[in-house]
């Protein structure tokens, strides 16, 4: 009986010391159309779906539910920017309270009936016109009917430019290709 007792009591501080959280995770952009989110990975684990992303900054536009476990310690993005032509990448680092601040932030008020409502927190990322990401965490998405819009900067990261791997097989396969076409070439 004292077993099934301490294995009660064990259990219950589990639960009660692993709350769950909910946020959404939100992408946009400071211009439209511009850039394509290739990946949003999040402690070298949890990977969002990511896509076309457009305004505007720290808007959350285009999001994505994933009830993860905890609140992310990193977030590493890569993007193509279309207007240069480049790819980038950044790591952007969270800071180890981000439940605290998440709990903290305010409820909000609905425009039309005055009602509060319960907040729903947002991790947002942004990617600047000069190829910086940078996150913050909100009660809300911006255009909604809610006033009382808290947004809070984790942190931001001057994209790197980089060339991907697929982009230098191609390379290296157009090379290739070119090379065994001289050398056909040559020997008629």
């Amino acid at each position: 009986m004292m077993r099934l007792i301490i294995l009660v009591l064990t259990t219950l501080s589990l639960v009660a010391c692993s709350e769950p959280v909910d946020y959404t995770f939100g992408f946009s952009a400071e211009e439209t159309d511009r850039f394509y989110l290739l990946t949003a990975e999040y402690d070298d684990y949890m990977n969002v779906p990511a896509g076309i992303i457009g305004c505007c900054l720290a808007s959350g536009s285009k999001s994505a539910s994933m009830f993860p476990e905890k609140y992310p310690k990193k977030g590493y993005f890569v993007w193509h920017d279309e207007a240069t032509e480049s790819y980038y990448r950044a790591t952007l680092k969270y800071p180890e309270n981000l439940k605290e601040i998440a709990d903290g932030l305010p409820d909000f008020v609905n425009f039309t009936d005055g009602e509060k409502y319960p907040k729903e927190v947002y991790l947002l990322t942004s990617i600047t016109s000069e190829n910086e990401a940078i996150s913050w965490i909100s009660n809300g998405m911006i255009g909604n009917k809610y006033n009382d819009r808290t947004l809070i900067e984790l942190d931001k990261a001057k994209g790197e430019p980089f060339v991907p791997e697929f982009i230098k097989e191609r390379r290296r396969k157009k090379a290739l290709q070119a090379r065994e076409k001289s050398d056909s070439e040559s020997t008629k």
